[in-house]
């Protein structure tokens, strides 16, 4: 099983205009983890405080989060996590050495690499690659990025979330 993530946002390669993603990923990894549970708990979630349309993840004001928005909340829990285990080394200072802004792009291309995934697989999860066309952004894709229907392939393209 797999279920499809929107991701939303303004991309380098689409000139900073709004633009959707929808990436599948695995319903369950192979160490376990049930991503389809844990969205299905989320919306639920959301659903009982009466949050039925527009951002998952928003502002008091009800604008749309960013990243950043719960970097102080995630540095003070990785500052625990430190402190308490053995998982960061003590030399390491959360607050400088990490970020929130690419570590997800950081960990999923890593990750990939590390279990065997396919390059190709990888750009097909990360179909922003650009080029200088005249001296302005364009979007420049292969014959894979261009043909591919992604609702055709989600058996490869969840792998990479599987393998977690």
């Amino acid at each position: 099983s797999a279920i499809a993530w929107p991701i939303v946002g303004r991309f380098k390669a689409h000139h900073g205009r709004l633009g959707c993603y929808m990436i599948p990923i695995a319903g369950t990894t192979n160490s376990g983890i049930t991503f389809f549970v844990w969205t299905q708990r989320f919306i639920r979630k959301l659903a009982l405080e009466g949050v039925t349309e527009g951002w998952a993840f928003k502002r008091s004001d009800g604008t749309r989060a960013k990243a950043g928005d719960y970097w102080e909340d995630i540095a003070s829990k990785l500052e625990v996590i430190q402190r308490t285990t053995k998982l960061i080394d003590p030399a390491v200072d959360v607050w400088n050495d990490y970020g929130v802004q690419r570590s997800g792009r950081r960990f999923f291309t890593t990750h990939c690499t590390i279990m065997g995934i396919a390059k190709h697989v990888v750009e097909l999860q990360a179909r922003w690659q650009t080029d200088r066309a005249n001296g302005e952004r364009t979007i420049q894709r292969n014959m894979i990025h261009t043909y591919s229907e992604v609702r055709n392939m989600k058996e490869i393209l969840k792998r990479p979330s599987q393998v977690i």
